[in-house]
Formats: C-alpha cells, structure tokens, sequence
C-alpha cells in the first residue's frame, strides 16, 4: 500500500509543478491511473482523480488564489 500523505496547499507555484511531475511518473510507472472526476471539491480549480494500486483515488485540486491546491483522498 502506498504511503502517501495528503497535501493542504502547496507552498509555491514551483512546488506544485514538481508534483505534477511527480504525478506523471507514478502514472508512467502504474503507480496511478486517472479515473473520472466525481464530486468536485470546487467549480473553479482544474482537478484530477487518481487510483492507486491499493484501490484508494487521490484527487489533485490546483490552486487558484488565495487557495493553494491540495492533494486529498476521495472518501
């Protein structure tokens, strides 16, 4: 099982492009696979759901001032 930690806001716009890298290399290495955006946590951030191999989806919301994006689990 993975041992990821949610993420409350990312610290800097640089920040959150490393994770997106970050995010495109557990896909390439199937890690993650995107699946469909259910419930969106805002109308007005870009977001991405992704499902681990566990079987937990992880959402990536991007920040949009004042609101620094997040990476959270989909209960």
């Amino acid at each position: 099982m993975e041992d990821w930690d949610e993420i409350h806001g990312f610290g800097s716009p640089g920040e959150y492009a490393r994770f997106l890298l970050w995010i495109a290399e557990a896909v390439a290495e199937g890690a993650l696979r995107e699946i469909p955006v259910g419930s969106r946590y805002s109308e007005y951030c870009e977001e991405r759901w992704y499902r681990a191999v566990s079987g937990q989806a992880w959402r990536v919301v991007g920040p949009d001032f004042p609101f620094t994006g997040a990476f959270l689990k989909v209960e």
